[in-house]
């Protein structure tokens, strides 16, 4: 099977050289850009990422971005230095599918490029590389084998939750398909293998908040897992 190729293109060739070092280690092939230009000779449909440096010399990363867009759909990993709102928003804007700031962890580029990854190939209906053990989905992966949900923090760091059982097959059917809405009865006759009754209702409610307590920042406001009132809970 062969490997998944990101482009990466910075000016800065430390930068390049940790990328590679890094997603290498992970099983991609990388090639490597030192400016636009460069870049632009190089984009192809053999291309499944791109890592894209905004402030560079000659071309920026931004005009980069609007000309790969007229022809190219493979997602774009706008990376920079700069952190602020405007400069994500407006990177998103004209084509970029995700933003990452410098310095980064190796947790924190490798969440983000296999969830970039795992939407295109869903999206795009592309035969992906897998690993039937692992399931990754934005700044999660569950690994199968081992029952166990790991997520990204704040730093960029892989963190291992620490859940129930039932938390954890909840988690990994939502997970199955991110974006649908599973219907309470749907939860409950897969997970407990027993006829839904109405209240089991209060029983999967229970478990959600406990779920959402352990795998989003802010358990009021979630952004992750989410109730689709009158239809049931997804994972987005």
């Amino acid at each position: 099977m062969s490997k998944q190729k990101i482009l990466t293109v910075d000016d800065n060739e430390e930068i390049r050289n940790i990328i590679k070092i890094l997603l290498e280690s992970e099983g991609y092939e990388v090639i490597e850009a030192p400016d636009g230009e460069t870049a632009l000779s190089l984009v192809d449909n053999s291309i499944d990422l791109i890592i894209l440096d905004i402030m560079m010399p000659g071309k920026s990363g931004l005009d980069v971005c609007k000309i790969i867009r007229e022809k190219y759909q493979m997602p774009i990993l706008f990376l920079t230095a700069k952190g602020t709102d405007s400069d994500k928003s407006l990177g998103l804007l004209i084509g970029g599918d995700d933003y990452l700031a410098k310095p980064f962890s190796h947790a924190e580029l490798t969440a983000r490029v296999k969830s970039l990854l795992r939407r295109y190939y869903v999206y795009k209906g592309k035969e992906a590389p897998v690993d039937d053990n692992l399931i990754f989905f934005d700044i999660f992966k569950v690994a199968k084998d081992r029952n166990e949900v790991f997520t990204t923090d704040s730093k960029g760091n892989e963190v291992q939750l620490d859940l129930s059982e039932l938390e954890y097959q909840i988690f990994k059917l939502l997970i199955s398909s991110p974006g649908r809405i599973f219907p309470a009865q749907l939860i409950y006759e897969t997970i407990w293998n027993e006829p839904y009754l109405y209240s089991s209702n209060a029983t999967i409610m229970v478990h959600i908040r406990n779920l959402r307590t352990k795998i989003e920042e802010d358990p009021s406001n979630p952004r992750h897992l989410l109730t689709v009132w009158g239809k049931g809970y997804k994972l987005q």
